[in-house]
């Protein structure tokens, strides 16, 4: 059996640790103990529910499945990275930076502008497929850098909480939902980061 312990940890939160793959460094996993593998699960769950319904995973990590061992259950997935040539020739291949780390860093008017067309087509995309994302904040959401430009990846908390999942089905109802949580996370998104302000995101929806 492999020990996933064994690999390099990448992240860790309160109830899971993100391990890279040695051999195949664009995965990694996610694993918990199973005494607290809620989340977990429904995360495992609604993946496979999108695989089923065909939604590309264009603002997501590829999802490569679930992995259990002794005491605890883990899902396998695509470690979300630049996609730009690495100068520098480092290895291993890093982790895109979350939102919170990307803007720890003074940016320029220009990248913000480039940071504020990302996460209006990452709205899009979450309200075009009605995906349910409940971990949207600076901590679960990376800024990748591909040739085209910088992208916004949910890389935790895609799962939904309903016991009864009428907005999973009901388009319109998971729009509503999606709608106030995306106004949550730009309100803190402003207050947190000021110089996000310094472009009106409005305009760049227009754009």
């Amino acid at each position: 059996m492999t020990d996933y312990t064994s690999w390099r940890v990448i992240g860790e939160g309160t109830e899971r640790t993100c391990y890279q793959n040695p051999v195949d460094q664009t995965r990694c996993v996610k694993i918990i103990r199973k005494s607290r593998v809620k989340q977990t699960l429904r995360e495992i769950s609604y993946f496979r529910y999108l695989i089923g319904r065909g939604v590309p995973f264009d603002h997501l990590p590829k999802f490569y499945g679930e992995i259990k061992g002794g005491g605890f259950i883990g899902i396998e997935q695509e470690l979300v990275h630049d996609l730009l040539p690495d100068k520098r020739g480092t290895s291993p291949i890093q982790a895109s930076p979350t939102i919170r780390q990307y803007m720890a860093v003074p940016r320029s008017k220009e990248e913000i502008r480039a940071f504020w067309k990302a996460v209006n087509e990452l709205k899009a995309y979450l309200l075009r497929y009605n995906i349910l994302a409940g971990g949207i904040d600076e901590n679960n959401v990376v800024v990748q850098q591909t040739p085209s430009g910088i992208k916004l990846v949910v890389i935790d908390g895609v799962y939904d909480t309903e016991w009864i999942p009428v907005s999973k089905y009901f388009k319109f109802l998971g729009r509503r939902k999606m709608e106030r949580r995306w106004k949550r996370f730009l309100y803190w998104l402003k207050i947190d980061f000021p110089q996000v302000n310094l472009v009106d995101p409005l305009a760049e929806s227009q754009a």
